[in-house]
């Protein structure tokens, strides 16, 4: 089993190698792909030890505790930031202002933003992800959107600024990007999220005119926001108003202040009022898997098909839309759940990879790693041989799949609609 173990060391290696040898642009980014599936996934994996991102022993625990339990500050599974980050308040387009946490090393080194997901407590979500990134030698900078709760403790938030799901959103994001790559040392920066982050990385890249950021890299990111709040309509297929979304809903209760919405429709006519605009009109901006077309760097979509949160045929909205872009591609795990999938091992991989590869200046830079912090679980086999077809999905395939608006399903999709 040792020989095994370096026997895909050595081969990983190689791959990595192969992959930052790419003479083109399209050709780094098929053979980091191809890099990164070609890792052993285990879906059972087997979280033991420690996670040596940081400081202090902290344990390796199943990812799924990464967005309950372990975003939670002062719960025992959540883990502390390493001491090499420190606090920093980020200013998005608008004016609105948003708690980060920022780790820049010595020298001159490419970085990354972590784009936390639709979690109460934001950027807690994520901190063992921006600890791995800091741990191999990236400056990292894991900042809140708006309106989480950090920022409402802040003051920042409600009853001013408030959530929209992505539309204003995603322009915190870019607004987190060029504060990272203004920062001294800094020479490149890609872009990774999660979750509602995902999407709002590919709608943030979208917005990217000025090329703050270099590559993006999405995990199970909504592939258009009214879509998504209608795959959990009960009943399924249902006109308004006999329509409810008890999923959507409850966590919009747990995630938006001030923490007495009831339902989602309610968090969008009320910024919807606050921004001078109608809810329709917002969730006409968050159609990610329209807007890709418009990202011009490479960007890689990684899905679940046991997802319990996005649907697995938004993955095919993804791939509709991207087919013909050599810098763009969608998979689909057969198994992993949500966001922050089983093999927190190969996730970690699969990032590190992607960056040190694609971000420009990383694979010259013997600063910056590759180094999984966590124990890998053997026995998985390459996640190529773990996918789902996709098959060839048409945009007229991917806009088949579009959902209504949730709040009025008389007025059609508002994913249609792009400017």
């Amino acid at each position: 089993m040792k020989r095994l173990g370096l026997l895909l060391l050595v081969l990983a290696g190689a791959a990595a190698t192969a992959a930052q040898a790419g003479t083109t642009p399209a050709q780094r980014f098929s053979a980091t792909v191809d890099t990164i599936l070609a890792q052993p996934y285990q879906p059972d994996y087997v979280p033991l030890g420690f996670d040596a991102a940081f400081d202090t022993p902290v344990a390796n625990t199943a990812p799924a505790e990464d967005y309950t339990s372990g975003s939670i500050p002062g719960a025992p599974d959540h883990a502390d930031w390493p001491a090499a980050f420190r606090d920093v308040v980020v200013k998005s387009g608008d004016g609105t202002l948003l708690t980060g946490k920022l780790a820049l090393h010595p020298g001159t080194h490419p970085g990354v933003v972590v784009v936390h997901g639709f979690n109460t407590n934001g950027k807690e979500s994520v901190v063992r992800w921006a600890a791995l990134l800091a741990r191999n030698g990236f400056n990292v900078l894991a900042a809140d959107q708006r309106d989480f709760k950090a920022e409402n403790d802040a003051g920042y938030g409600y009853p001013g600024p408030r959530q929209t799901f992505g539309w204003k959103e995603a322009e915190d994001v870019l607004a987190a990007g060029r504060y990272l790559t203004a920062q001294p040392g800094v020479s490149s920066v890609g872009l990774v999220g999660f979750s509602l982050g995902g999407q709002d990385t590919v709608l943030a890249l979208a917005l990217d005119r000025k090329h703050v950021f270099a590559a993006g890299l999405n995990f199970s990111g909504p592939a258009d926001q009214a879509t998504q709040v209608d795959s959990t309509a009960v009943p399924a297929g249902c006109a308004t108003p006999t329509c409810t979304y008890p999923a959507t809903d409850a966590l919009t209760a747990l995630v938006v202040p001030p923490y007495d919405y009831t339902d989602a429709c309610t968090v969008l006519n009320d910024a919807a009022t606050y921004y001078a605009t109608d809810p329709f009109a917002i969730l006409s901006q968050e159609n990610a898997f329209r807007r890709q077309v418009k990202v011009t760097v490479p960007l890689l979509n990684l899905y679940s098909a046991d997802d319990s949160l996005v649907a697995p045929f938004e993955a095919r909205m993804m791939a509709g839309y991207e087919a013909g872009n050599p810098l763009q591609r969608t998979v689909l795990l057969q198994r992993g759940e949500h966001a922050y999938f089983f093999d927190r091992w190969w996730q970690q991989r699969a990032i590190l990879l992607y960056f040190k590869n694609l971000l420009p200046g990383a694979a010259s830079d013997p600063t910056v790693e590759t180094g999984a912090t966590v124990g890998q679980t053997p026995g998985g086999a390459p996640a190529a041989a773990q996918l789902v077809d996709l098959g060839s999905p048409t945009r007229a395939d991917a806009d088949a799949l579009l959902g209504p608006d949730p709040c009025d399903t008389a007025r059609g999709a508002p994913g249609a609609a792009m400017p």
